[in-house]
């Protein structure tokens, strides 16, 4: 009994440990800057993109190639510095959300986050699909380094069930 008392302390000790809540806070901080990306897609202002951005940042994106053959993708690849110059704010409005709880991987100085999302434009379903992110720990800051995401118009089970606020449903 003496042995499992002692085990069952130094397991919860590790769950207590100062290392745990460093973990906790790295990845609530990781975490926050993606709010604040999905804040920015949804102002679709590159004034607010910026500062969440590493220097040479860039996004890659697969979607469906309409005129390929069934299941044939396209894939794009920017720099996100001509993503943000594209912009025009206020035009559209966008809302992107996840669909349950990202998986968030910290070691250092990087960090990668993926997970399923749904997106809407002016109120209305798009597509959902996987986004996977790599962060940076830079000056102490998370900033992103690389964005790739999937546009998959079907197959999204939570797209007719769950609008986001304001869709009009």
């Amino acid at each position: 009994m003496k042995h499992l008392s002692i085990a069952i302390v130094l397991v919860l000790s590790f769950f207590t440990s100062p290392a745990a809540a460093d973990d906790a806070a790295e990845r609530a901080a990781v975490l926050a800057l993606l709010d604040r990306t999905f804040d920015a897609i949804a102002a679709n202002d590159p004034d607010m993109w910026r500062p969440l951005l590493t220097e040479e940042a860039r996004n890659l994106s697969f979607r469906p190639d309409p005129e390929g053959p069934e299941g044939a993708l396209i894939m794009r690849e920017r720099a996100d510095r001509d993503s943000l110059a594209a912009m025009t704010p206020g035009e559209t409005r966008y809302f992107e959300r996840w669909l349950g709880e990202p998986t968030v991987l910290i070691r250092g100085p990087i960090a990668v986050v993926w997970g399923e999302y749904d997106f809407w434009i002016d109120g209305k379903f798009s597509h959902c699909g996987v986004d996977t992110v790599n962060l940076a720990k830079i000056d102490g800051a998370w900033k992103i380094a690389h964005f790739m995401w999937t546009v998959e118009p079907e197959g999204c089970a939570t797209a007719a069930d769950a609008p986001p606020p304001g869709a009009g449903r």
